[in-house]
């Protein structure tokens, strides 16, 4: 099976925190949040089987755009 993501990669930033009446609540920044619900919309419609069982192996592949603060040289 193979199932591919055309959307760029995003860094998983640290928790952030609020306090609540409760308790202290943590939470996704917006752009991680956004990223994580957009790639399970991807797979729910790319995987319409059922549920996989068992042991399973991943084999994962990230390509992204060079980042503009590399030098021509290094990249």
């Amino acid at each position: 099976m193979k199932i591919i993501f055309n959307i760029e990669p995003v860094e998983q930033a640290r928790p952030r925190a609020t306090k609540t009446r409760k308790g202290i609540r943590l939470y996704d920044p917006q752009k991680v949040a956004t990223y994580k619900k957009q790639l399970g919309m991807m797979c729910k419609f790319q995987y319409k089987d059922k549920p996989l069982d068992g042991p399973l192996i991943v084999s994962l592949k990230f390509y992204r755009q060079v980042q503009s603060s590399v030098s021509k040289k290094r990249a």
